[in-house]
């Protein structure tokens, strides 16, 4: 058997190992530009039907109105991690057992409680990470918080309590299905329908935050991506995250945001406005820090030679993360504002028991407070 058939064969019994008893999805793209996409069990039941309009092409906005004005008013948001890697320690996780997710108090509401303690105005929880395992009961997948020990559907009960609080409400989604990550022939047909059952199911959400835009499958393009949350949900601003760097590179388009992975604006400040193909956009820039350290993360910092995103807790056999100091956290978070920045998405989140450590919220309450006095968390006046 020569090597390429040899890789070909092997990654085809992998998928077909991590896919026992998992419903097919089948696309039906019309002529009209709607993709019909049915779920089916291995029964051969129809078990759900989506239809996915990618007809309608968007474009980020060209000016600093509307949505995108709105969207800058939050400022300062809560970039919530959780997920199955609070339970393996790995920020890359790579699970396949929905029964590892467990949490033994989970506290949603004391999530939102702390996050509106900081004077955050957004979050945006990690709907779904690096291992596919999914925080809302889907009908396209069984690794998901259904075929777990802990049911709570904790997309529909992060966005009510965000609302309650008075935080407009975000989900992350991490794309995957080409080469470098969880290859999959069907990938294009279960991201796009699982997308929809996020944009649908839960009223308004006004944003979106698409992550590894290269694992994506080479039949999905970010325009699809980008157009499909559009048209399902007209009101919400989209980002597909443009990694670690400062914003000077634009790596996928459209999106309607730049930003930067524990990256500040570069120290003449960010350009928002920005040519693509012949035309001028309006590109704000969010700022992503991370708020613990010491963990089995791998993100450098200015703040200590390594971040972690997710937050980690004793007792589970690998190092317990450690929140970085507030006034650290303050000083990185101010440059990234000094610089340009519109928006600082911070993250944060509970440990494997799925309620917030006393001293993550501590560092939360300190930390809003510095900004508040500092006056960071109301938009910067328009100059004249």
């Amino acid at each position: 058997m020569n090597k390429t058939a040899h890789l070909f064969l092997t990654v085809i019994a992998l998928t077909a190992r991590a896919l026992v008893g998992e419903p097919d999805v089948v696309e039906q793209q019309h002529s009209d530009g709607v993709s019909e996409l049915r779920v089916i069990s291995k029964a051969g039941n129809d078990v759900a039907t989506y239809r996915v309009d990618l007809k309608q092409r968007h474009e980020p906005a060209q000016g600093d109105a509307g949505l995108i004005k709105q969207w800058k008013s939050y400022r300062f948001g809560g970039f919530f991690c959780f997920n199955d890697n609070q339970f393996n320690g790995l920020e890359l996780s790579k699970n396949e057992d929905a029964k590892l997710y467990n949490p033994s108090n989970l506290d949603i509401a004391g999530w939102a409680i702390a996050m509106k303690q900081a004077g955050m105005k957004y979050a945006v929880l990690t709907a779904r990470h690096t291992s596919g395992f999914l925080l809302w009961d889907s009908a396209t997948s069984e690794f998901d918080v259904a075929s777990s020990p802990n049911k709570t559907d904790v997309v529909g009960e992060f966005i009510k309590e965000c609302r309650r609080q008075g935080i407009a409400p975000g989900l992350y989604y991490c794309l995957w299905g080409g080469k470098d990550w969880m290859p999959h022939p069907n990938a294009r047909a279960i991201i796009l329908a699982q997308l929809n059952e996020l944009a649908s199911r839960y009223g308004e959400i006004p944003y979106f935050w698409i992550d590894m835009g290269y694992w994506a499958p080479t039949t999905l393009s970010t325009q699809e991506v980008y157009d499909s949350i559009k048209n399902q949900q007209p009101n919400t601003i989209v980002l597909i995250n443009q990694h670690v760097q400062d914003g000077g590179v634009i790596r996928y388009f459209p999106t309607d945001v730049l930003n930067g992975e524990v990256t500040v604006p570069p120290a003449a400040g960010h350009t928002p406005f920005r040519t693509v193909n012949g035309k001028r956009y309006y590109l704000p820039f969010e700022f992503e820090p991370v708020s613990q350290h010491g963990g089995s993360g791998f993100s450098n910092t200015p703040q200590g030679p390594v971040g972690a995103w997710f937050t980690y807790g004793e007792g589970r056999g690998f190092k317990a993360s450690q929140p970085f100091q507030a006034k650290l956290l303050f000083d990185w978070i101010k440059q990234g504002y000094d610089r340009g920045a519109a928006n600082v998405l911070l993250s944060l989140g509970a440990d494997h028991t799925g309620s917030m450590r006393q001293e993550d919220v501590r560092q939360l309450v300190e930390l809003g407070k510095m900004l508040r006095d500092a006056g960071l968390l109301e938009p910067p006046k328009a100059s004249h």
